[in-house]
Formats: structure tokens, sequence, C-alpha cells
């Protein structure tokens, strides 16, 4: 969740800390790829950690089914049209023969609670082969965002295991890739993973079973280039190779359909793994022509976390939140040892003196892991602030005991770490009651008298997820609920606004408070709340 004006200037996180400015619309991603495991995690990302998990289901990886989702999504690309690629519309796709198999609805699965207004099952899908890499030791990839979902299904066009080798080139053709980038996907696609007798009984011998599988190489839960040299030695067991039937062995028409010139070069280790990341980055930015891509998201040094700003009951504004630091040897940045606190201006923006001390968190050791061998140490902070003052934004300061050395983060100069007092959220206020098949929403929230305009009340964006039939994953729909005024009640110079809303889908979803629709620029937003945060009963 995140509080801000709508002014305050939204860029993506860059290749340096210097490039990035808080909040950012994709912080979220950001959240998902950067942390694992440890105090606080976001999940997604260790469903593939370690690289042969498979959520306790036989047979099943998930990393190579997430990337095998990838792959069937972006496959149907035309570079002719500008159309398809990566854009989820492989959900809608699922009854055709060349989409068999769990693997697909599996991996949407994974995605269901983490599709909001602001993240798409495209950005998802391609967060997911990045993750997939790097929980493999396979190469970095770059993460970039900003793609847009498919409504519907997309033409047919999938590589098939019985496609003639013409035929599989003319696939690849269409989307722009030519005969050494379709031998490298393929071959660096097929470096995880089996075939699954229950989807292909006709390639895998045996009983069709989830446990009875063929493998590719024999390191199916490494990413290395074992598929590559055992097809060059003739040493390989890989059923699309030397399957009984010939007509079912496209790894072997592809693989061969240069002489072996790529896969030769594709058996030095470096090699491999340069190819193999070139062409996945190339996977997941092959996008529709109207989609522009962001910037590469990079995991941050500091980030900070602020929970949505409320009145108390004595009247004061309570802020907290916390602050994420990444060890960092380049820029002596390490969370044993370190000291955190914040420095803040009031609503007129004024310095105020006393700094805010953040504590090192204690469950866990207050430390979080990630992919890349990464370590973030989280600071908490809580204080009460003066209703009639409150905060307008905040500097982070880092101190280094033991050598003196201190970081002063002022948000790349934007006058800091911008967070509204005007607009607040009454969460204990608020709440979601259940009844047979619906669930009741009613959110409160609280704005300064001064700014009050009673012929433009606050509004509540709320996101419906909407069931979608034969899909796995919901449609989002926005609906724009005006706050009522509730006259009785008045605290520390804020007028109190309640709105009420009925969710007849799925009922853990995200909702927006704002005062101006569309996110005008005068107006004040706060973000991405959740509806699962809630109690059953509105408190007072």
């Amino acid at each position: 969740m995140h509080l801000r004006t709508t002014a305050v200037l939204c860029v993506l996180a860059g290749q340096a800390l210097s490039t990035y400015t808080w909040p950012s619309k994709y912080d979220d991603l950001e959240d998902i790829l950067a942390m694992h495991s440890g105090y606080r995690r976001f999940g997604f990302s260790d469903l593939v950690v370690p690289c042969s998990f498979g959520s306790n289901s036989p047979g099943i990886q998930n990393s190579a089914e997430w990337m095998r989702s990838v792959f069937h999504d972006m496959a149907t690309y035309d570079a002719s049209t500008g159309t398809g690629g990566l854009d989820a519309s492989l959900q809608f796709e699922l009854d055709r023969a060349e989409n068999k198999g769990s693997a697909f609805n599996n991996t949407f699965a994974a995605m269901n609670d983490f599709v909001t207004p602001r993240t798409s099952v495209s950005d998802l899908l391609a967060l997911s082969l990045v993750a997939a890499l790097a929980a493999c030791d396979g190469p970095k990839i770059p993460l970039r965002a900003g793609r847009i979902d498919a409504t519907e299904a997309g033409p047919a066009g999938v590589p098939e295991p019985t496609d003639d080798l013409e035929a599989t080139r003319d696939k690849f053709r269409k989307g722009g890739f030519n005969d050494e980038d379709m031998i490298a996907m393929v071959a660096c696609g097929h470096s995880l993973g089996n075939i699954h007798s229950v989807d292909f009984p006709e390639i895998v011998p045996g009983e069709a079973t989830d446990l009875n599988v063929g493998h590719f190489d024999s390191t199916s839960s490494e990413f290395d280039n074992k598929v590559i040299t055992e097809y060059l030695e003739n040493d390989t067991a890989n059923l699309l190779i030397v399957g009984a039937n010939d007509t079912f062995n496209s790894d072997k028409r592809v693989f061969n359909a240069d002489g072996n010139v790529t896969m030769t070069s594709l058996a030095d280790p470096a090699s491999f793994q340069e190819k193999c990341a070139n062409i996945f980055e190339r996977m997941i930015n092959t996008v529709p022509s109207t989609v522009t891509l962001s910037e590469p998201i990079e995991i941050l040094d500091v980030k900070p976390y602020v929970n949505p700003l409320r009145l108390q009951e004595d009247g004061t504004i309570l802020f907290e939140g916390s602050i994420r630091v990444r060890n960092n040897a380049d820029r002596q940045l390490n969370g044993d040892d370190l000291e955190v606190f914040l420095n803040y201006r009031d609503r007129s923006g004024a310095n105020v003196t006393e700094p805010i001390t953040a504590v090192r968190a204690r469950l866990k050791g207050g430390q979080s892991y990630g992919f890349w061998n990464n370590v973030f140490t989280w600071f908490e902070f809580s204080v009460s602030l003066d209703a009639s003052t409150a905060i307008s934004s905040f500097d982070i300061h880092l101190t280094t005991p033991s050598t003196g050395a201190s970081l002063l983060l002022d948000n790349e100069g934007t006058g800091g770490y911008a967070v509204t007092s005007d607009l607040l959220y009454q969460q204990t206020a608020s709440c979601l009651a259940f009844n047979d098949m619906a669930a009741a929403l009613s959110v409160t929230a609280a704005l300064r008298k001064e700014l009050v305009d009673t012929n433009s009340p606050p509004l509540l964006q709320l996101s419906h997820r909407v069931t979608q039939p034969g899909v796995m994953l919901p449609k989002l729909e926005l609906e724009t609920i005006p706050f009522q005024m509730s006259s009785d009640r008045e605290t520390s110079g804020y007028l109190y606004f309640q709105a009420n809303a009925t969710l007849t889908g799925g009922w853990s979803t995200t909702f927006d408070i704002e005062t101006q629709p569309g996110g005008d620029e005068n107006g004040l937003r706060i973000e991405l709340l959740k509806t699962n945060s809630l109690s059953a009963t509105c408190g007072p």
C-alpha cells in the first residue's frame, strides 16, 4: 500500500538508485521479485525455490511450467502486424491442442493473489520467467513492465511436436525469429523440466501417470547446457530427439536446423548463458506494438514503506512504516552495522527538529532474502503526530556506527519522500462483513475540514474480481462510489466520510480512495488498499 499526492512524480526504478523516485507504480513488481523468504516476503517467487519445487504435486516443477507458459503465450506473435506476443491471451486459449496440460492453469493459479489494477497478468508472466531463471542458477535478465492484458483469445500458432521443420520455422519467422533464435529458444527452454506422460502419452512410453515423465536432459532441475552437450555427444534421453516415433522428434529437427552450428556454440557454458539471456529477454519483451515497456526494474538498495496514515482515538495521527535496506558492499551498506532515522517536514513544509528513529525488526532477525544473494534488513518506525501540523515529507538518514559514515536520501531531490496527511484512511473504522453469497464492504475516510467540497466528495475506486467462465483468473472491473459525509463526526479538524459496496465476486481485492476522479493532478489518493486486511466488524 502506498500513500501519495497525485502531484508527486512517479519514475520507474532504473539501473541505479539515482534514477528512482518513490513511489513507483511498479513498486509491487519489485517487491515480488526482490524477496522470497525471511522476515517479510511477498510470495509468488518462493514458489520456484528451490528450482525443483512443484507445490508438493507429483511430477510438477513450477520453474519449468512458468517458462513453458511464457513461451506459449508469446509464441503466436505476428511481427508483420505487431499483434500478439506476451499479452496473457493464453488464459483464453487452453482448449487448443497446442496448449496441452495443466502447466498453464497451474501458472495462472500462482498469480491469482497478485493481479491488481497496477500489476497485469502479462507483467507477472514476464516476472515468472525472470524468477524461474534466478531460482535455477540461470542468467539474470532485465524485467521491464507496462504490459497490457488481452481480453480474449488470439490466433493459434504455437509450434507443436508433430510440426515438420519448415512448419516450425514458419511459426518462429512469423514472430520475427530466425533459425539461430529458434534453436536457442528451444534448447534454452528445454534445459528445465520434463515431458509428462499424462499430457503426451504418445511420446512418453509406459503408463500415463503423474510420476511418469521423460527428461530433456540428466539435470532437469538445473539451468545448464546438458540438453545441448548430451545431444551433441549422442548420449541424450530426450524423447523429442530419440523418441520411438520420429514424427514427434521436434527437438532433433530444430537442433539440427543449421547443421548443429548453433548447438555447437551453445556447448560452451558461457556462450549458453549469454545466448539464453538474450533470447529470453527478447521473449518477454515481445509485446503488441501498442505497448510501451518501462526501463528495467532494479532491486533497490533503500526503499520506504509507509502505512496509510490514520486518526487515533486521542486525535493524533499515526505515522508508521518501515525502511528496507539491502546489503551493498559497494555503497558500504550492511544491515548488521546500521542505524536508521527519519527527518520530516510538517504540513507547511517546515523542518521538524526531532527525528524519528527506525528500529530493526526482531522476528527472524529482521531480514529478508532474495535472488542473486540479496539480503534485506527491515527498520520499523511508529510515531503519533499532532494533527494540526502533521507531516508532508521525510528524508532517510543511514549511519554506519563502526565507521561513522552517513548517507542522506531525499528521494532524488524531489523534496523528500512525500506523504499526505490531508486525506486519511481509517482502517480500524472500516470492515468487510460476510453473508451467504456476498461481502459487505464499508470504508471510512477522513478529510481535512478546509479541503471538503460538498459538491465533490471523495471517491472509492473499487476493483471487483469478476469470475470468467473457463478462465483461471478473474477480470478486474472498476466501480466508482462516492463517499457520504458523516455529518456528526469531526476529530482534530477532520471530517469523516463513509462508502459502502457489495463484493459478489472474489472478496480479496483492492481499492483506492481519492478526492478527484481519475487522479487529477490537484487531488489526493491513497492507493492499493486491500480488503483482506479488514476485520468483520467496523470499529469507532
